[in-house]
C-alpha cells in the first residue's frame, strides 16, 4: 500500500482515514501541525493510489485493516510508539489496532469516530472501503465485536466531533444527532478525554475544520512528550474553531 512520511520528531503521528478516503485527505491537517512530529499517512486498498485487494469480494473486519496497518508501519520502519489519529471509520481501525498492539500506541485522537453499524450515507446498502463501487465490504457485525472488545491502553487522548445538527439531508434517522452526540460523549469518557466540538463543521472534519484537528493532534503530541494529560486552552481552542462540550465528563 502506498504511504507518505513527513520527517520530524517523536512521537510519530499515524493518520488513518475515513471509509473510502485516501491518505491525502489528511493534507490540510498536516500542513497546520506545529508540534514538529513526523507524520505517516497511507492509502488502504481501493483508495488513492492503492490497488484493490486480490479478493475484493471478500468482506473484511477492522482487525484485517489494523493488521495491514501494522505490517505497513513495519515496512516503513515506524518503530517508536505513535499518536494514532482515526477519522470516522478510521477510529474503529485505531481502536482495534490499539487493543492488539498497545505497546505501539503513545496517544490517540478520535475525529468524528463512527458508530459501528451506523451508515452515514443515506441510501447506501453496504459499507465499501473504496473510492469507487468496487472493493471490500466491511463486515460490520464482526467488526463491531472487535471494536467493543478491544482493550485500549490508557494514553493521552482527545475526542472531537462535528457541530451538532450538521448533517446532510435527509437524515439517516430522525434521532441520529442525539445518538451521535451520546456516542461521542461515551467515547470521550472511555478515553478520559474532554469532548471537543467544532463550531462550524460537518462529518468531514479533516477538510472542513483542519485547524481544529491539528490543534487536537498537537495537544496530544505535547502531552505524550510531557507524560501528562492533554492540556486544552479554551482561548486557543476557540481560535482553532472549537469549544468544549459542557455535558461530557472526562474520566
Amino acid at each position: 500500500m502506498p504511504y507518505s512520511i513527513t520527517p520530524g520528531d517523536a512521537p510519530p503521528i499515524v493518520l488513518v482515514a475515513a471509509l473510502g478516503f485516501p491518505g491525502s485527505s489528511w493534507r490540510p491537517v498536516i500542513e497546520l501541525l506545529r508540534a514538529g512530529s513526523a507524520t505517516f499517512a497511507y492509502d488502504r486498498p481501493g483508495t488513492g493510489a492503492a490497488a484493490l485487494r486480490p479478493d475484493p469480494e471478500q468482506p473484511v473486519t477492522y482487525s484485517v485493516l489494523a493488521q495491514e496497518l501494522a505490517d505497513l508501519l513495519e515496512e516503513a520502519a515506524i518503530e517508536a510508539p505513535a499518536v494514532f489519529v482515526g477519522h470516522s471509520m478510521g477510529s474503529h481501525i485505531v481502536r482495534v489496532f490499539a487493543g492488539r498492539h498497545p505497546d505501539r500506541v503513545a496517544g490517540l485522537v478520535h475525529v468524528e469516530g463512527s458508530i459501528p453499524r451506523v451508515n452515514l450515507w443515506h441510501g447506501a446498502e453496504s459499507m465499501i472501503d473504496s473510492e469507487g463501487d468496487d472493493g471490500n465490504e466491511i463486515d460490520v457485525v464482526a467488526g463491531e465485536v472487535e471494536v467493543l472488545t478491544a482493550v485500549v491502553p490508557r494514553v493521552p487522548a482527545l475526542v472531537m466531533t462535528r457541530t451538532p445538527g450538521r448533517w446532510p439531508e435527509p437524515l439517516p434517522h430522525p434521532a441520529i444527532d442525539d445518538l451521535w452526540t451520546a456516542h461521542q460523549r461515551i467515547l470521550a469518557a472511555e478515553r478520559g478525554s474532554p469532548l471537543l466540538v467544532a463550531e462550524n463543521s460537518g462529518h468531514l472534519m479533516p477538510g472542513e475544520a483542519p485547524a481544529l484537528v491539528a490543534y487536537a493532534i498537537d495537544a496530544v503530541t505535547h502531552a505524550v512528550r510531557a507524560g501528562a494529560r492533554p492540556r486544552v486552552d479554551l482561548v486557543e481552542l476557540a481560535a482553532a474553531g472549537g469549544r468544549l462540550d459542557a455535558d461530557s465528563r472526562p474520566g
